[in-house]
């Protein structure tokens, strides 16, 4: 057995990252898409992303939610885009694992505190528009406008999602102190 190293199974917390990330996966694209597939500056899925998001870096409070999310959700996503030939996702995709990466970086110096969140998230949904407006040029041979007014509507929709993630990590919080003062 000597050279052989033992590989060791994913902890609790990476499990309920790759969790959430196939559930969110499953509700933005399968639910979503058929229930609830547009509103005004964005979709339904925004708002259930930063959710899940927000709250599994409120439960883990680790530096690799934010981007094992991402990585995986993309990647699932990634086969069904390439199965239907839609291979300029490979590069967008990429570059939202490398801007979530950012907002990861940007919630673990703040502490997961809320300000990290808001700025955190402002700056993700610029970035995010920004690289959609250059791929859209430099890929797909056509200018794409930034439209403001979808900007402000994502990053509104985000928000709630933020205030409903913080909002359900405090019932759990509170519900767990609870259990732990009624086993005493």
């Amino acid at each position: 057995m000597t050279g052989f190293r033992k590989f060791k199974t994913l902890s609790k917390e990476d499990w309920l990252i790759v969790a959430s990330a196939v559930a969110l996966f499953i509700v933005n694209n399968i639910f979503l898409s058929v229930f609830l597939s547009k509103m005004p500056g964005g979709s339904a899925a925004g708002i259930t992303t930063i959710y899940v998001i927000s709250l599994m870096s409120l439960i883990i409070r680790k530096f690799k939610v934010v981007t094992l999310i991402f990585i995986i959700y993309g990647s699932i996503g990634l086969l069904s885009h390439i199965l239907v030939g839609d291979w300029i996702y490979i590069p967008k995709v990429a570059i939202v694992i490398m801007i979530a990466a950012l907002f990861d970086i940007l919630l673990h110096k703040g502490s997961y505190r809320a300000p990290s969140f808001i700025f955190g998230f402002a700056l993700f949904i610029v970035l995010l528009n920004a690289t959609d407006y250059g791929l859209s040029y430099l890929l797909e041979n056509f200018v794409k406008t930034v439209n403001i007014k979808d900007m402000i509507l994502s990053l509104a929709y985000g928000y709630a999602g933020i205030i409903f993630a913080f909002a359900t990590y405090e019932l759990i919080r509170n519900k767990r102190i609870i259990m732990e003062i009624s086993t005493k």
